[in-house]
């Protein structure tokens, strides 16, 4: 029982909280950054706390393992590092240029390209014929078009609670909000195509070295020197990377233990489990998590539009996740359940017909 429940619902469970992890550390960054903090300083030393918070389980769990990594699995654990670490990095700036509500929608380009990708790839089955192709399909597109619902339609304006209840206010000299509009798009579009791209990656370097934690731990140390080169070239002023006791220092805390080690073994689990289309069908839960705590925490404003794409992302989540539930079932379990069942029926109709 317990084990069922863990294989059924326990990828499901993961993927949610991941989505929360994020909507969190979207929220924090776009204040820390709004207030003046260096990304890419950020993003180095997030990447490598979170490498260092998971050496010990990958010491207690993995032992010996480390050993087995080779030339072709670091060449896979450095590709997925610059696709899942570094080229999403362009995500927060992207972030500083326009808002938590607006950027979050750009994670909903992951689902349907990582899915194309994996088809391509033939890592993903798709069988246009069947019912269970044709639900998939339409659960990503539902859920596409209802990001597209929340960014180009607005419609009227709800008041469903009081807004900004933290009174955030930006500060004019911290990062210059949304005079880079176009700029940050493009960024935004660039980081989600790359984090697709990085879900086959991780579903390819899985199987050369299948060690989560180990994985986990060599892909945040590569990705968070990635990170510093590119740092240092952009910005080599000693202030910006100093370290002081106030948000930035959660921020980095925070994004370190929830959003990069916990997240990284989590998804390398579910992939291993699911595949890689099936962590990226979850980007559309935070849409829904973070338009509602963007207009609670930070006072941008909630219409209808937001609210009929929620709905649209969740049944088209729902679909999708359907879909994959009823693939999952192997078609000679199928067949075995149905004829255990007529089986059942005969037995009972010939209890019936001998009393």
């Amino acid at each position: 029982m317990g084990s069922s429940f863990k294989l059924e619902w326990g990828p499901a469970i993961c993927m949610v909280l991941i989505e929360l992890f994020t909507t969190g550390q979207m929220l924090l960054t776009k204040v820390v950054v709004d207030a003046g903090l260096f990304v890419f300083a950020l993003l180095t030393y997030r990447f490598f706390l979170g490498a260092s918070l998971v050496v010990p389980l990958a010491m207690i769990f993995e032992r010996g393992k480390l050993k087995e990594l080779k030339l072709k699995a670091f060449i896979w654990i450095f590709t997925s590092a610059l696709v899942g670490f570094t080229i999403p990095g362009l995500y927060y700036i992207g972030l500083g240029d326009t808002s938590p509500g607006y950027a979050i929608n750009f994670y909903n380009i992951i689902p349907i390209a990582t899915f194309i990708l994996a088809v391509l790839c033939r890592k993903e089955p798709l069988d246009m014929r069947t019912l269970v192709g044709n639900i998939k399909v339409a659960g990503t597109l539902v859920c596409v078009g209802g990001t597209l619902v929340i960014s180009l339609y607005k419609g009227k304006v709800l008041h469903l609670w009081p807004t900004n209840i933290i009174g955030y206010y930006p500060k004019a000299d911290g990062s210059k909000i949304g005079h880079h509009h176009v700029r940050g798009t493009v960024l935004l579009i660039t980081s989600c195509l790359s984090l697709a791209v990085w879900y086959t990656v991780q579903a390819q370097m899985l199987k050369v070295f299948p060690y989560k934690y180990w994985s986990t731990v060599c892909t945040c140390f590569v990705g968070s020197i990635q990170m510093a080169v590119v740092g240092v070239i952009m910005n080599r002023e000693k202030a910006t990377w100093e370290l002081k006791w106030n948000m930035s220092l959660l921020t980095i805390v925070y994004s370190a233990i929830l959003n990069t080690a916990a997240k990284f073994v989590m998804i390398s689990w579910v992939v291993t489990k699911r595949g890689p289309t099936y962590p990226s069908m979850f980007c559309a839960v935070s849409v829904f998590f973070t338009t509602v705590l963007d207009s609670l925490l930070l006072g941008h404003d909630l219409s209808v539009g937001s609210i009929l794409g929620m709905f649209m992302i969740l049944a088209g989540l729902y679909l999708f996740l359907w879909g994959k539930r009823k693939e999952s079932v192997p078609l000679g379990e199928e067949n075995l359940k149905e004829q255990m069942q007529f089986q059942s029926g005969d037995e009972n109709n010939k209890s019936v017909s001998n009393v």
